[in-house]
């Protein structure tokens, strides 16, 4: 063959392969499948393959209306709109054309039955790590097409094991401690090189993490949790993704990130968002600033990416019958966004619970002002958010227990925190909270002391809000101090694993000091639950005096006061000073010490202890 010959055949091959390398293919298209009975009858297709720009689209499905495509800087992308106003059916059938061939491609669409069941403050919420609290199927622990392909239970930062199947099969522990609701940090995949337990960093918003478990399996939760009169929380993470999410690794735009000519992260100072003398440098660092290295942050303010998250976010609570969402790092997302992304949620499911992780020093007008249509508090227009999570109460309850009364600190803390509410439309709606995955144990905080422990829980299911508990406070979990990585605040609960020397989920392998501490959890949950007022009623509250507090829940037929004694010493109270709660009632029961009382002129507080007394005529 001479050198002319060859050098055709070779341009020929190269051709051939140049042609076959720019024909478009579809590798995805995002969501997986939608319904036909939403109110929202738009639907954005993210098709997502090689060249897929490259396509002409076309409905050949009568009744649904092709709005537009929209092609964007990668060709490996295309956005699809359809009108599903006037359609019912089951299957939608696309033209994919490209050189005058034709793919017909079937996109599954349901009709939803909706699963979904309203949180609200008569709600106990139990908040469980999953890669943490137990392996009921060691199959998935690795996985060899994941970037992290070990799991190991002596390192603090690998993967433990746990999974949505351990969960599953002790669900009657947390429902026979009394909890209602659960949340679940997140089980979305995070295909991370390491460090990749903890699920804030995701790389696909459709994908369980396969170490955690399946779609179905989630699913499966959601209906059992159902079944079981129990309601599921999703941990949602719409401010960033994991650094190697398929998104990023291959981005539809340049401003799909936030972008910066070199790494930068957040300042982390969210009273930025409603200061009014902030400089416009610190309020863009904190909103659009990188939250950490392997986690780049989503540009909210772009409008394809906004619909995408908007319905992956819709399509789990429809999925998985999601009853409602824990907002991961609320501060730092956009507020138009998080305003639209809630009202489009709200458009199918009106009450949706939601709240937000407003972890900030700032007061409580801060955090007020990102869930209120409050204009005292300066909301930005349309603010949906339904509640915070309370870390002000938290550290007020903490500050309570620790250190010493004064005008201004110990239990006057708790007192100036809820003289505050009246910033909050719905003050019972915020979670409430002695401790988290993100920071020590409530019982490490109180320096292993019972008595302080049993006021702080007492205080956390006798207050308003929705009192949440962290896996392990009820058995009196503790961290070291200080603590060098957050592994030792997110410990594998004794008993989830097979080859686990004690099960602490069963009363036998518990110590009679964890026994009893899981009782008088119990018991303040079925108090709780049993008596309503002390979860819809109205709050007053006295000043503090000396090393006590006072306040009431009451509605129109029930009371009950609760009493804080600090000192070190018996503590006589005199009620006359509360004669407007309690001038109709004549005797009461303490729940706490099983006791009649049946003189409310005084009543007796034991050194460092608390009171539930309810109110008899």
């Amino acid at each position: 063959m001479n050198r002319k010959v060859q050098l055709l055949l070779l341009n020929l091959v190269l051709l051939a392969f140049n042609s076959q390398a720019k024909s478009p293919t579809i590798n995805r298209i995002d969501p997986p499948f939608w319904w036909n009975n939403l109110q929202e009858k738009e639907l954005q297709l993210c098709v997502y393959g090689s060249n897929v720009a490259l396509f002409e689209v076309q409905s050949k499905t009568p009744a649904v209306q092709l709005v537009k495509t929209e092609k964007v800087e990668n060709p490996n992308y295309l956005f699809v709109y359809l009108n599903l106003d006037s359609f019912s059916g089951k299957e939608i059938l696309l033209d994919f054309s490209f050189k005058g061939k034709h793919f017909l491609q079937k996109y599954q669409t349901k009709k939803l039955e909706k699963q979904y069941q309203a949180i609200d403050e008569k709600d106990i919420m139990y908040l469980v790590f999953p890669d943490r609290f137990a392996n009921g199927n060691p199959a998935n622990d690795t996985h060899k097409k994941l970037n992290e392909k070990t799991s190991y239970r002596d390192s603090l930062g690998a993967r433990h094991g746990g999974d949505l199947a351990g969960i599953l099969q002790h669900l009657d522990y947390i429902k026979e401690m009394g909890s209602t609701a659960l949340w679940l940090n997140p089980t979305l995949i995070n295909d991370e090189d390491a460090y990749s337990y903890h699920g804030y960093a995701l790389t696909d918003h459709y994908l369980t993490d396969p170490r955690i478990g399946t779609n179905a399996d989630y699913q499966k939760l959601g209906s059992v949790l159902h079944q079981k009169n129990m309601k599921l929380v999703m941990d949602l993470v719409p401010n960033h993704v994991g650094i190697k999410h398929w998104m990023v690794l291959d981005p539809p735009q340049k401003n799909w990130l936030n972008q910066w000519p070199s790494f930068t992260r957040t300042n982390y100072r969210a009273t930025t968002k409603n200061d009014p003398y902030a400089s416009a440098f610190d309020k863009k660092k904190m909103e659009d600033g990188w939250f950490d290295g392997h986690m780049p942050d989503l540009n909210q303010r772009n409008p394809l990416l906004a619909t995408y998250l908007m319905q992956s976010y819709l399509w789990w609570i429809n999925y998985a019958g999601i009853d409602g969402f824990r907002i991961d790092t609320y501060s730092y997302n956009d507020f138009d966004f998080m305003n639209k992304c809630l009202k489009y949620i709200k458009k199918e499911y009106p009450d949706f619970w939601t709240t937000g992780e407003i972890w900030e020093q700032g007061g409580v007008m801060h955090m007020a002002a990102y869930t209120e249509k409050n204009a005292f508090a300066k909301a930005p227009a349309g603010a949906e958010l339904t509640s915070a999570i309370d870390f002000h109460l938290y550290w007020a309850m903490l500050e309570a227990m620790n250190q010493e009364p004064k005008w201004d600190g110990g239990l006057a803390k708790i007192y100036y925190v809820l003289s505050q509410d009246g910033l909050y439309n719905n003050p019972s709606k915020n979670l409430t909270f002695l401790d988290n995955h993100d920071i020590n144990r409530i019982y490490t905080e109180l320096k292993e002391d019972d008595a302080k422990w049993k006021m702080a829980m007492a205080l956390l299911f006798t207050m308003r809000g929705i009192p949440c508990l962290y896996y392990g406070t009820e058995l009196l979990f503790t961290n070291p101090v200080p603590r060098t990585n957050d592994g030792q605040i997110r410990q594998d609960f004794p008993g989830g694993w097979a080859t686990d020397s004690l099960n602490k989920f069963d009363a036998s392998g518990r110590t009679a000091k964890e026994q009893a501490a899981y009782l008088f959890t119990q018991k303040l949950i079925q108090l709780r639950k049993s008596n309503q007022v002390l979860a819809t009623g109205k709050t007053m509250q006295f000043t503090p005096e000396e090393n006590h507090y006072e306040f009431f829940r009451y509605n129109d037929s029930a009371c009950f006061m609760v009493i804080v004694n600090r000192d070190q010493k018996a503590l006589t109270l005199s009620c006359e000073r509360y004669a407007e709660r309690m001038q109709q009632f004549k005797t009461g029961y303490d729940h706490l010490l099983d006791e009649k009382i049946a003189d409310l002129k005084t009543i007796q507080v034991s050194a460092n202890s608390c009171r539930i007394i309810e109110l008899k005529p």
